[in-house]
């Protein structure tokens, strides 16, 4: 007889690299959902660094970075850390780890091309399972990829089984380093990546304020928005790619958008304000009118953002994930843990409606303990 409920632990490491949200939950897998626990791990500043060269090398030249010393020395560290968390998460937590049914890892993506149908995170899966004798569900993107999909955004069966039941037309908002939607709207779904969410804010911030993200939107509220920048950049072609779409953070590079003529201060103001601005324009880009903004992801925490974002938005009304009850930072890790119960149970999470696949497909590869059938 299968289960009806599962407890999975989530584990997400985004584009951002600052660490690791862990997520327990108890789902069906289909429409009951409960949190039971969040926390998070900070990665180190030597891996951080490591990574960094792993995604600037495997997008010159993969099959020789795949193959190096560097890849193979950062997948171990990388799967040992996760190790290591897990058994932190679940102490701290006083989780026992034998009511758990499945992990989900999603470790940093490394690479993403849609047209070379390749994506890649970091993380040994088989190696993971193995050491904490525990299934897990790794490699979420490889299977839409075959299907011909876009291999994200994953994250809206997720989004639909806990905002579902709230207004008439629903757009959720991830703002993490890419910025991508789910737009919820009688009983059905579909999504797509928008484009920058906090990539190109975070690169200003680091190489001309030293800092990894701009806490608050403090130094943003320095400077001020510069409309010749906004023109220009609302010209750029990717806005005019048809829907669902996916990118990741190294198709956006900070020196095709900043300009010389005015003040970082405006540069860093001027991109705040055109991420709130792109992701206004969703309305009229899907042509429906929207009656809730449900927003979450670390660009949340932006409030100079946020705040551009909701003078922005001309129809419905904005809120934060955590006004229903769910943390905005650990939506995906959540999802992960959700994502990896469907697959174990054979259930769909990709469909054309949000990543463009040619058919509904799992997301996932399952990875067993050797010692274990």
């Amino acid at each position: 007889m299968k289960k009806k409920e599962y407890y999975s632990i989530g584990i997400m490491s985004g584009t951002s690299m600052d660490g690791f949200d862990f997520s327990l939950i108890k789902s069906d897998g289909v429409s009951q959902v409960k949190v039971l626990k969040n926390f998070y791990f900070r990665l180190g500043k030597k891996l951080k660094e490591k990574l960094r060269a792993l995604i600037k090398n495997l997008n010159n030249d993969f099959d020789k970075t795949m193959k190096s010393e560097l890849f193979s020395c950062t997948q171990k560290e990388f799967s040992e850390l996760v190790i290591l968390n897990t058994k932190k998460f679940v102490k701290t937590n006083h989780i026992n780890l034998d009511i758990i049914d499945v992990l989900g890892i999603h470790g940093v993506t490394l690479i993403h091309s849609p047209k070379k149908k390749i994506s890649i995170q970091i993380g040994n899966a088989q190696h993971i399972s193995n050491r904490l004798e525990k299934k897990v569900v790794s490699d979420f993107r490889a299977n839409d990829l075959k299907n011909g999909g876009q291999g994200a955004p994953l994250v809206p069966i997720y989004h639909n089984a806990i905002f579902s039941s709230y207004k008439k037309n629903t757009l959720v908002i991830n703002l993490g380093g890419i910025s991508n939607y789910t737009l919820l709207s009688k009983n059905k779904f579909y999504s797509s990546d928008i484009g920058p969410g906090n990539v190109l804010i975070d690169s200003l911030c680091k190489r001309f304020f030293k800092k990894n993200f701009d806490d608050k939107g403090e130094l943003a509220e320095n400077g001020k928005v510069n409309l010749n920048l906004i023109k220009n950049w609302a010209k750029k072609t990717f806005l005019k790619k048809s829907h669902p779409v996916s990118f990741d953070n190294y198709y956006f590079k900070l020196e095709n958008f900043i300009s010389s003529k005015v003040s970082m201060y405006d540069n860093l103001r001027s991109l705040t304000f055109y991420t709130a601005y792109i992701i206004s324009n969703l309305e009229s880009k899907l042509n429906r009118k929207v009656d809730e903004w449900i927003i979450s992801g670390g660009g949340v925490k932006n409030i100079t953002l946020m705040n551009h974002l909701k003078d922005l938005v001309s129809n419905g009304k904005v809120f934060n994930a955590d006004d229903f009850g769910y943390h905005s930072d650990f939506i995906e890790s959540q999802a992960f843990a959700f994502i990896s119960i469907r697959t174990i149970r054979g259930l769909n999470s990709a469909f054309p409606e949000t990543t463009g696949c040619k058919k509904s497909n799992t997301c996932g590869v399952i990875f067993k303990p050797n010692n274990i059938n």
